[in-house]
């Protein structure tokens, strides 16, 4: 799976300070990133993001966090996240125990009887949370108004909730990558394409509607089409209509510009056989 001198398995919990590290270098340079730290209120931290989060993925057991190791000096060259929905594949090499698993919670929930109706009671308790949204919803509703940065991000939210409608309705068996992260040091030295290779693997095991997506920052997408993933759908921003000021340090004249984000599907190659 790996080329020769590479190494690929399951993140673990020791791994993430590095993994955050590696994440903040290697978002450094791309231009919305760059802009989104500039927010007034919560400027955003790519390395802090990282820290925060990943602990969250390592525990779910939908998500499968796989590294890239140089067996050489035994550093983190990179690190893919990808989740799964609708079903548990044949096989998922670093995480047998989860299919085990699945067989068995599948036959536990056919053994139990039906779930009890709610009571008035429990009603009410999931009505006190449902209040707090959008308590909080309308508070994040007029910092849009006045921050930028928040219309941006309200503004890529709202369209990957689109997009996530409609790719993925119920029913839908597929993967799909939550981050991918290649050390800058590593980059150009396969370790993208073979962490992508888990993945499109699966897709190309199984009986032809499996399929995987990517929401691919605008730097990543070439490497996501050598892997044999296909742009479907595109969202095109005019980072300037959002900027809170000019790009730091890059002169009076200096703008933004555009940014790409790139909806991309990776169908398997049984399908692509059966179509041509």
């Amino acid at each position: 799976m790996a080329p020769q001198g590479m190494r690929i398995g399951r993140l673990q919990p020791e791994d993430i300070p590095a993994v955050a590290r590696l994440a903040g270098q290697a978002f450094a340079s791309d231009r919305q990133t760059q802009m989104k730290a500039l927010g007034e209120k919560e400027p955003f931290d790519m390395e802090k993001y990282t820290l925060e989060s990943m602990p969250g993925y390592l525990t779910s057991r939908t998500c499968h966090v796989l590294k890239a190791v140089d067996e050489a000096t035994g550093e983190i060259m990179g690190v893919c996240n990808w989740g799964i929905k609708g079903f548990v594949p044949k096989r998922m090499p670093y995480f047998e125990e989860r299919v085990a698993e699945a067989a068995a919670a599948a036959a536990a929930a056919a053994a139990s009887p039906a779930e009890a109706p709610k009571t008035e009671e429990s009603a009410r308790e999931e009505e006190a949370p449902a209040a707090v949204e959008e308590q909080q919803q309308v508070e994040a509703d007029e910092e849009e108004e006045t921050d930028p940065i928040k219309r941006l991000v309200a503004l890529t939210d709202a369209d990957m909730q689109a997009w996530m409608a409609e790719v993925m309705p119920a029913g839908t068996r597929c993967l799909f990558i939550i981050g991918l992260t290649v050390d800058p040091a590593y980059q150009g030295r396969g370790a993208g394409s073979a962490l992508l290779r888990w993945g499109t693997d699966i897709c190309d095991a199984e009986d032809g509607d499996v399929f995987a997506w990517v929401h691919s920052s605008d730097p990543a997408w070439g490497m996501y089409r050598k892997s044999g993933f296909e742009v479907v759908r595109t969202l095109d921003l005019d980072l300037d209509l959002y900027a809170p000021c000019k790009p730091p340090g890059e002169g009076d004249d200096a703008t933004w510009g555009h940014y790409v984000f790139r909806y991309m599907k990776y169908f398997p190659k049984t399908t692509k056989s059966s179509v041509s």
